[in-house]
């Protein structure tokens, strides 16, 4: 950044001192003459931003920062007061704290006791909860952006990049955050609305429990690929402090789609804090249950007679709760079934009569139909691709495999001609597929099947005009059937 002498005043702000750099400018510790109160007053400077070509957009987002967050006004949410341009400098007036960010704390602490960290995200979560319902996403949930001042409420800063509904500064298809702490869909440049907030709420969260970020890797791409295609552990295998409920609620957090994570940031706050509670109460989780029941009982009798079971009537079947939850109740039936009447002895006498009859029919239909299956099997079997013989062989089974290609440089145009050639290890088989974009910086798409190629060691080699093509072998797949993983990098000549 070009060296600048610092201003003397910012609209009515009379400038004290540098507080730090930002990307686009100079935060300066400020003073309001008309009531005395001291301020944080952040810049963003139009030479800075020229380099790039976007300053007039630049400018505005960061403006836009006054209009998204002035807006908000929650305990846990920085206050902005003011904002304006003067000469090239754009500003924003906002509180001024005292303290550090959370990112100096996880430094500071490699692992935090476990309600110490619900105690911190839950509250994030509700106000990050309500910004979504203002239709402000911040965009750029991470450590830094959470403020720890002394002797006072945390606060949630930087709405510098976020998108406000009716915004058309960040449109679909900008990858706008910190990777560490980015979503699977701002990877993948698609629409991001609060979920993806509460996504980076998750990593936080995680990141604050295990002393690890779940997803790590030494390169943008690298990163990327395990924030869309990896599983983190599972929290509890890396601190025994961290509870089963608790570590469900985390991963619930960290969801690839949207749909399957806390729907708001009040439901996430809640659950974080149920997650602790003796007996917590599984709507307020609202996690998926591990083995759901049937809120019907089909109840057999000592004889024929099948009644069907009633759930008990202070049972609640399949309500839906606030906040997303959805809990499927277990019937309760007290007593004896109904179907448990005894019987007369000319009635046992006539059951047991149909019974035999019954056994007579089914038992030559049941072998009847056994028989037609089988031959049905060896039909399908023999006429399988890749099949030989009787019984097939597993490894020509390889019915398809994900593949990424990531550019490089990340902003390079993808390719109109990419080619993607898939071959055995040995040469003896290939095949070619053009690859298509799929949108935003990381193409992930799969191919095949390919039944004359083995599960295992193919190679794939990615070519397009203008670029290094690149070459790299696939996962193997865990069994026959599963699909492999291939990923490539292009490189712009």
């Amino acid at each position: 950044m070009p060296k600048q002498e610092a201003p003397q005043k910012l609209g009515r702000y009379k400038v004290v001192r540098e507080l730090g750099k930002g990307a686009m400018g100079v935060v300066y510790e400020g003073l309001d003459p008309n009531i005395g109160r001291r301020v944080a007053i952040k810049t963003a400077r139009r030479d800075v931003m020229e380099a790039t070509g976007l300053a007039d957009e630049m400018m505005a987002r960061f403006l836009r920062e006054a209009q998204a967050a002035g807006g908000l006004n929650h305990p846990n949410i920085i206050t902005i007061f003011d904002a304006g341009e003067e000469g090239d400098i754009a500003y924003i007036a906002m509180e001024y704290l005292e303290g550090g960010d959370l990112q100096d704390l996880i430094k500071a602490n490699k692992r935090f006791d476990v309600d110490k960290v619900v105690d911190i995200c839950a509250t994030v979560a509700d106000a990050l909860g309500h910004a979504h319902r203002t239709g402000t996403v911040h965009r750029d949930v991470k450590p830094a952006n959470i403020m720890m001042p002394k002797n006072a409420p945390l606060k949630i800063a930087d709405f510098g990049i976020a998108h406000v509904s009716d915004s058309s500064l960040t449109q679909t298809g900008a990858m706008i955050g910190t990777p560490h702490y980015m979503s699977p869909e701002q990877f993948m440049g698609q629409h991001v609305d609060g979920r993806t907030d509460l996504f980076s709420l998750g990593i936080i969260l995680y990141e604050m429990l295990t002393g690890e970020k779940p997803f790590t890797g030494d390169s943008l791409s690298a990163v990327m690929h395990k924030v869309l295609r990896s599983e983190p552990i599972a929290p509890r295998e890396l601190n025994f402090a961290v509870n089963e409920y608790l570590d469900a609620v985390v991963m619930k957090a960290l969801s690839k789609e949207p749909d399957k994570r806390y729907q708001t940031g009040e439901a996430m706050a809640a659950a974080l804090r149920e997650s602790l509670k003796p007996n917590p109460d599984p709507a307020v989780l609202a996690l998926a249950p591990k083995n759901a029941e049937a809120a019907t009982v089909v109840a057999p009798s000592a004889d024929d007679a099948t009644v069907v079971a009633q759930p008990d009537a202070d049972a609640t079947v399949a309500a839906a709760q606030p906040a997303e939850a959805t809990v499927a109740a277990q019937p309760q039936v007290e007593g004896r079934a109904a179907a448990e009447v005894p019987l007369r002895s000319g009635e046992k006498a006539l059951s047991i009569e149909r019974r035999k009859k019954m056994a007579y029919i089914v038992v030559p239909v049941a072998l009847a139909l056994i028989i037609v299956s089988a031959v049905l099997v060896g039909i399908l079997a023999r006429s399988s691709p890749g099949a030989s013989g009787d019984s097939p062989d597993p490894e020509k089974y390889f019915a398809s495999f994900n593949y990424m290609i990531f550019l490089e440089p990340e902003d390079a145009e993808f390719p109109e001609d990419c080619r993607l050639t898939i071959e055995d290890p040995d040469g003896s088989a290939s095949h070619t597929v053009e690859v298509k974009k799929v949108s935003g910086v990381v193409e992930l798409a799969d191919c095949g099947p390919f039944v004359d190629l083995k599960p295992t060691g193919l190679k794939g080699k990615v070519e397009a005009t203008g670029f290094q093509g690149g070459t790299a072998s696939s996962s193997p797949p865990k069994k026959a059937q599963d699909r492999g993983d291939l990923n490539l990098t292009l490189r712009k000549e």
